[in-house]
This record gives C-alpha cells, structure tokens and sequence, in this order.
C-alpha cells in the first residue's frame, strides 16, 4: 500500500473510531433524565416557532370554524394539570426506587433510574408544562395574530393527543414497576446484554491477556483517583496505540476498584500524549455499572436471590427463580480466549478475560453460603450447576464443577434434619460428589 493511500486508509480508521466512541457517549447520556427533558422541552419551543412560521398559510375564517378561541382555556388546563400530574409521577417514581432497593437490592436503584419509559413520560410531562407557559406568554404579545392563533390551537391539540397516550403508556406500565419480577426480568436482561456484547467482542475485540505477556520495557499508567473502571473506549485506545505505534495491555478490567496510583495499564512505545489518550479512552467514576460489565448483573442478581433467604424475608421460591437465571445468562458464556484468536480486531490492545471461577462464584457464591440450610434450594442451585457442568466451554463446565461441590459441602455442614441431608445426597449430581 502506498504511502499516501495508508495515510487516507489510517485517517479514515481515525474518523470511524471517533465516531464510534462519540455515539456510545451520547448513548450514555442519552440514559439520564435530564437529557430527556432538555430535549423534549426543546420540542416545545420548536412547535411554537412552527405555529408562527405557518401561520401565513392558514386562510381567513378558519378561527372561527375549528373553534380556536378555547386555546387558552386549553392552556390553562395544560400547564395546572402537567404541574399536578409530573409531581404524581416523580412521587410515584421515588417510592418506587426505594421500595425495589429495600427489598431487593440497593443497586436495583440505578437499574429501575435508567429506565426509558419512566423518563420519557416525566419529559413528556414537564416538556407539556413548558410548551402551555410559553404559549400564555406568547399569545399576551402582539406577534401572534389570528392566523398564528389557529397554528397553535392545532399544535395545542397534537400536545393533548401526546399527553394522553402517555398518562396510559404511563399506567400500563406502573402495572409491573418495580416489582420482583420487573426488577430480576430487568437485570437479567442486561446481563444477557453485556455478556452477548462480550461474546461479540471478545476482550473487548483485542488479545487475552497472560500478566507474564507483559514486555518488563512497558511503563505504568497509573489511575488519577480512587473510583471505578466504569467503561473503556477500546477503539480509542487501539487508535492511539497506531497513532503512537504503541501497545497498550490493560490490567484493570471494567468495575475494578482501583485507588489512585494504581496501575491500570501498561503501555509500550509512544510518549506523553499516548499516555493521556490511553487515560482518556479508559472512563472512572464513583459507582460501578453493568455498560461493559457482565459480572455486575450477575452480583445484582445474586444479591436478590440471597436477600429473599434471609430470615427477615424466607422467600426460596424467589432464589431458586434467580438460580435458573442465572444458569441462563452464565450458560451464554464462551471461551474468550479461543474466541478472542478468531475475533480480534485490535491488534494493539490486550485485555484481562472474564475468569469463569470469577462468575460461578459471582452468580451462586452467596446463595451457596445463605441457602445452605435449605434443602429446596441447594438442589435447584445443584441442578443448574449439572448442566452448566454440560457446558461446552471446558473452563465453564470445570467452574460449575467446583461450585457443585462447594454448595454440597455447605449443605451437607449446615443440614441437621437427616432426611434433607438423604434428598440432598439423592439430589447431588456426581460431578459434585468426585468433582
């Protein structure tokens, strides 16, 4: 390839890299409900300046005939009932997240927080509030006449329509909200979501990374403060590692807990400005999220499953529901390893693969320990580690082998009633009792 048809292929790459980075940082934004807001209220200064900008072309009389002179009655009705009807919901809203994060887990509170219908519905609302306001204030002011008038009675109705197809999207939907079965349907959703990103870009679309890979020339990046790997831009980063002619080996997966000071990645070749666009490309902050994260949903649903065992609540039936599915979004698992061979596409980035060890215990850990004197239970959990003891990827059957055995250890310890130990030794799969 010629020199400058590598210049343009190179800068091109650059461009497409940009791009995709740019949309998954507005996707992120795109999660907060203020964003929302700031834009559909945006919308409604959009359909007052329309209803000005297409006034002309309203014929005479038309006021009359469409009955236009209830316009502000209308907005009067709008601004006192959006006011009501958004402090209903933020009240609902907040009752909500605190009854799931008590009863299921804290972090299911974050989870319930991006929820799309909820924050389209209060935008809606307040954006309503917003565009009735403005439209009082405008029609007080000499700039809109007749002909505008009728613009923005049409628009005025179209923002009725919206209203009321959002108070029932709303209702429908407060029907399950928050509820257990929302709560775990939702987390595992975005455990099956992170994983299949994972399996699709195995680590990240670069190399597995052996720690004894590492070359002893490659310098340390060090974390600038105390917080979560939130996300990595692995496309950032592999950039910047052509840019530089560099290599960049990342030891600090997504949702490690790193203190300032800490290594986060070791980088070869390049300078200073390979350094910052590496420290760039890697996103930190206080709480850890399930964006690039498979083991986070599968701790969020851990802990609903181990809290329904605690004395307080004495709800098997709900972790045994939580055991099969996590055995469905660990059973999506594969090698990343030997994937990653097939898949990599960044050939200048080498990152930590998910450890299966790491996501047994992740998974079935605490409801190994809290369940252990259930009999219903352990089986369920022993049950699902049999077919995950099936799996095709040899390193996933391994760990659900160890994980068997070790909650037919903690039951056979915890069990004094002898007819739950014999059900319990009936139940145990072999892999369990010879591993």
């Amino acid at each position: 390839m010629t020199g400058p048809r590598r210049d343009e292929t190179r800068r091109a790459a650059t461009e497409g890299t940009m791009f995709s980075t740019a949309l998954r940082k507005i996707h992120r934004l795109s999660r907060r409900l203020w964003v929302r807001v700031t834009l559909i209220s945006a919308l409604a200064f959009v359909a007052l300046g329309a209803a000005k900008l297409f006034g002309p072309m309203i014929p005479e009389g038309l006021s009359e005939v469409i009955g236009a002179d209830a316009l502000n009655r209308l907005l009067d009705i709008i601004s006192t009932s959006m006011l009501a009807v958004t402090t209903f919901s933020l009240t609902v809203m907040v009752s909500v997240h605190q009854s799931a994060s008590s009863r299921w887990t804290p972090r299911a509170h974050r989870m319930l927080l991006a929820d799309t219908t909820t924050q389209t519905v209060l935008a809606t609302f307040i954006g309503a509030y917003i565009y009735s306001l403005a439209a009082i204030i405008l029609l007080s002011t000499p700039y809109y006449g007749e002909k505008e008038i009728v613009t923005l009675y049409i628009s005025t109705l179209l923002v009725l329509v919206l209203i009321v197809f959002v108070i029932l999207r709303w209702i429908m939907h407060l029907q399950a909200f928050g509820s257990l079965v929302d709560t775990t349907v939702r987390i595992e959703r975005r455990a099956q979501q992170a994983f299949k990103a994972r399996m699709e870009r195995p680590c990240l679309g670069g190399h597995a990374l052996d720690p004894g890979e590492i070359p002893g020339a490659a310098r340390p990046l060090r974390a600038d403060r105390t917080a979560y790997v939130q996300a990595i831009y692995e496309d950032s980063l592999q950039a910047a590692a052509e840019e530089h002619d560099g290599r960049i080996y990342l030891v600090a997966p997504v949702g490690r807990f790193v203190h300032e000071g800490e290594t986060i990645a070791h980088l070869l070749g390049g300078n200073e400005e390979m350094d910052e666009a590496a420290r760039a490309a890697i996103h930190m902050g206080e709480l850890r999220t399930d964006e690039q994260d498979p083991r986070f949903a599968l701790i969020m649903l851990s802990e609903i499953g181990s809290k329904a065992l605690s004395a307080g609540i004495n709800d098997p039936g709900t972790a045994i529901d939580v055991i099969g599915r996590i055995g469905r979004v660990i059973g999506s698992y594969r090698d990343e390893i030997a994937h990653g061979r097939e898949k990599a596409i960044h050939d200048r980035l080498w990152v930590v693969p998910l450890d299966p060890h790491d996501l047994m215990q992740d998974g079935f850990g605490a409801m190994a320990r809290d369940g252990a004197a259930q009999v219903e239970v352990l089986i369920s959990m022993l049950k699902t580690l049999e077919a995950l003891g099936r799996h095709p990827d040899a390193a996933i059957a391994r760990a659900a082998r160890d994980m068997a055995h070790e909650a037919l250890s903690r039951g056979r310890a915890a069990l004094d009633f002898e007819p739950d130990r014999d059900r319990l030794a009936r139940a145990a799969p072999e892999m369990a009792t010879r591993r």
